[in-house]
């Protein structure tokens, strides 16, 4: 049997579409803000999305990889101060705020619900550090963060659970924080 090249192209077109019909979905990036050369993101979306598939807001998610310059109160760039501990990741939900002064279309795309996991980025030389305590630690706490609150769709205010790494003692530390409205709601259960 001979087969012509415009068959067999049909063949591997159909064999790519399958392949990518079967691929597990990947949270969708919604910003990812560019790095100087020294930084880097300690870890993608692919790896986000292996940990995280399954969780009942998975659907709602987005990922932001954000670099962040450091400005003093004058807008300039102070002279960099040295630090040992870098945010790295946070899960993050928002809840609706109402405005009577604005429309409901502009209230639901920037005021609206919102999930979301935000990435820092972080000295290249530290990535793969970095990355590990997030794969061992970080990401697996997220998702028992994520099963914990699936009811705060129906909220209002925010809530975090953020990461910070210190390279100094080699750590990751957890922080939790949350809206003056989020812990009135939380305190009244």
């Amino acid at each position: 049997m001979v087969f012509n090249s415009l068959q067999l192209y049909g063949w591997a077109l159909n064999s790519l579409k399958l392949c990518m019909m079967e691929r597990d979905p990947i949270i969708p990036t919604r910003i990812k803000s560019k790095t100087p050369r020294t930084l880097s993101y300690p870890i993608g979306a692919e790896a986000i999305s292996d940990a995280l598939r399954g969780v009942s807001q998975f659907d709602q998610l987005r990922l932001e990889f954000r670099y962040y310059r450091r400005l003093d109160a004058r807008g300039a760039r102070p002279q960099q101060a040295a630090t040992t501990v870098y945010d790295v990741i946070a899960a993050a939900y928002s809840g609706p705020r109402r405005f009577h002064y604005m429309s409901k279309y502009i209230e639901e795309q920037f005021w609206g619900r919102r999930w979301e996991i935000v990435v820092h980025a972080v000295p290249r030389s530290l990535r793969h550090a970095i990355q590990a305590r997030i794969l061992a630690e970080a990401l697996p706490a997220i998702r028992c963060w994520l099963v914990a609150n699936p009811h705060a769709g129906e909220r209002e205010g925010w809530h975090q659970l953020g990461f910070s790494f210190d390279e100094l003692e080699n750590k990751l530390t957890s922080k939790e924080a949350a809206s003056v409205e989020w812990q009135t709601e939380r305190a009244d259960r």
